[in-house]
């Protein structure tokens, strides 16, 4: 299956998955997001999605909040290790995902352009490339 979308990741999300997760397991992991293939719908456009870090399997690995709405982009935006303290993201944090995921979500493709350029966000998959 081909990606539809264009696949962003923040920069904050960027700099905690750098040595965890590939660019590759985000893409393979918005494809299972554009199929409908997450593990809880938080409103808002916001999912959170396992994400296997390589030789551990998904149970073992991350959870990513990925904002899924936008009519032509999915952006990740916060992630953690199942392993770190704590049952899951705290409330707090699923709020901050979800402002900032509104806000993403309503950005004209011109406007994500200029937030790549400008280093905010880091685009790992393009829908009009073959991946």
């Amino acid at each position: 299956m081909k990606l539809q979308k264009r696949v962003f990741k923040t920069k904050t999300f960027d700099r905690w998955a750098k040595k965890l997760l590939g660019d590759e397991a985000l893409c393979r992991a918005a494809m299972e997001i554009e199929q409908g293939l997450f593990e809880a719908d938080l409103g808002g456009g916001i999912c959170k999605k396992r994400v296997a870090i390589a030789g551990m399997g998904k149970s073992g690995g991350t959870r990513t909040l990925v904002a899924k709405q936008h009519a032509a982009a999915i952006f990740f935006l916060l992630g953690r290790e199942k392993s770190a303290p704590g049952a899951d993201f705290s409330d707090a944090a699923v709020e901050a995902a979800k402002l900032i995921g509104a806000n993403l979500q309503i950005q004209p493709i011109s406007k994500l352009d200029q937030m790549k350029a400008n280093g905010s966000l880091k685009e790992i998959c393009n829908a009009q490339k073959d991946q």
